[in-house]
């Protein structure tokens, strides 16, 4: 038979456009249940959405945010919220926005997607891996190519429209292999090369590796690279045995990565320049230190540094930053000017350097896919091969930590289910 729609991936986009496209349709899911990654994300929680408007949904997607327009306004956040509450998935916000299902289970969320595709009339095939698209001339005389269906390891299926939504090269073990890309490449789709994002960084110093678990609740980090915007990512800071982690350092590693592969692109060394600022205490400067030593100097003066350092940052992260001002068991009385004006500044910024990312075993999206200049906004419709759409992680969009990148791939598989 032919199908209505083909929905290729059987993850967050694709059973959301299963639930608004024409039928008959069909999902075909390379594993053996849909949605595992879904049923991961929020540490098994589901960060859903976040409860902030269309603008802020743009906003946490850079400059290319502007591309999300026309599926975030007809499917924003609060519309999200009243689609799981339709399917009985009530949700709450959390103080920082983040939007969770009330009983905190991502399981819920992902049956309640399938259930809702499978009421639709849609069939769900899984352990059917798509092996290429079908392609189709509609006109002889302009020989535009059109995509009709794919070949799969299960055999061949037709279809009026495919959706592609095969998610990006993240956590391969839960469904995003980079297949979808493979796919888009093999019709003569441009595809921006795929790199790691929202993963932890490495750093060039081994200290931060000696304070692996320890977190700075209240921390900030940012790019130092010329032409990068100055602005603080806040948010608790997580030390690993690699270097750092916590949601400020997984929504710059993205552009760490980018800066890091233009950098190999060119044939240079990993740009060790591009450091971090580690803010312990926003908001309070090295001056502010200064007068808080002196403070100590008149009031303390025969007690260590670290150990009053401890009263402000765990004391593990103290003992490290009276270590790296050369002022370890140095009673505050006794240690010299040129000592506290560096251990002053690094309680304001310590810098650290970054020379790798996690890998895609750990990373929680992809930066990088199907460029956008390929799809029109209005339809996620593919410009150059119709009857194909592209949803979800599959196209060169990512967003910062907080249910954004969800948000895109419900708004997204929507709209391309919706689309003609």
């Amino acid at each position: 038979m032919t199908y209505s729609t083909l929905i290729i991936g059987g993850g967050p986009a694709g059973l959301t456009a299963a639930c608004f496209c024409a039928q008959p349709a069909i999902v075909v899911e390379r594993l053996a249940s849909p949605a595992r990654k879904l049923a991961a994300t929020g540490g098994g929680r589901c960060n859903l959405t976040h409860a902030t408007d269309v603008a802020g949904i743009m906003a946490a997607f850079g400059r290319q945010g502007r591309f999300m327009a026309a599926a975030l306004n007809a499917f924003p956040p609060d519309a999200i919220r009243d689609f799981f509450d339709a399917l009985d998935i009530e949700t709450q916000a959390d103080p920082d926005g983040c939007v969770f299902p009330v009983s905190q289970r991502a399981t819920d969320v992902c049956q309640a997607l399938e259930q809702a595709a499978h009421d639709t009339g849609t069939e769900l095939r899984c352990g059917v891996r798509a092996e290429r698209l079908l392609l189709a001339t509609d006109d002889e005389a302009t020989d535009t190519p059109r995509v009709i269906g794919a070949v799969t390891s299960h055999g061949t299926l037709h279809a009026r429209r495919v959706i592609l939504a095969t998610g990006g090269q993240s956590y391969p073990m839960l469904g995003a292999d980079g297949s979808g890309f493979a796919l888009a490449r093999d019709i003569g789709l441009t595809v921006t090369p795929p790199l790691p994002a929202l993963a932890g960084l490495h750093t060039l110093e081994s200290w931060p590796a000696t304070l692996s678990g320890i977190v700075l609740e209240h921390a900030a980090l940012r790019l130092d690279v010329p032409g990068h915007p100055k602005a603080w990512l806040t948010g608790p800071v997580l030390f690993t045995h690699k270097g750092v982690s916590g949601v400020p350092a997984l929504d710059l590693s993205g552009t760490v990565n980018s800066l890091l592969a233009a950098a190999r692109d060119a044939g240079q060394p990993p740009p060790h320049t591009v450091t971090l600022r580690l803010a312990g205490q926003a908001g309070r400067r090295a001056a502010d230190w200064r007068a808080c030593f002196e403070t100590w100097r008149q009031r303390h003066g025969g007690r260590a540094l670290h150990n009053l350092l401890s009263g402000e940052f765990p004391r593990a992260f103290a003992a490290a930053l009276c270590t790296l001002a050369e002022a370890k068991d140095l009673a505050v009385a006794r240690a010299k000017k040129n000592v506290l004006e560096t251990l002053a500044s690094l309680c304001a910024e310590c810098p650290i350097q970054v020379t790798a990312t996690e890998s895609w075993d750990r990373a929680m999206v992809t930066r990088g896919g199907v460029a956008l200049d390929e799809l029109d906004p209005r339809t996620l419709a593919c410009r150059r091969r119709p009857g194909l759409f592209c949803a979800g992680e599959v196209v060169d969009l990512d967003g910062h930590c907080g249910g954004y990148n969800l948000t895109w791939a419900f708004a997204s598989g929507r709209l391309a289910g919706k689309s003609k």
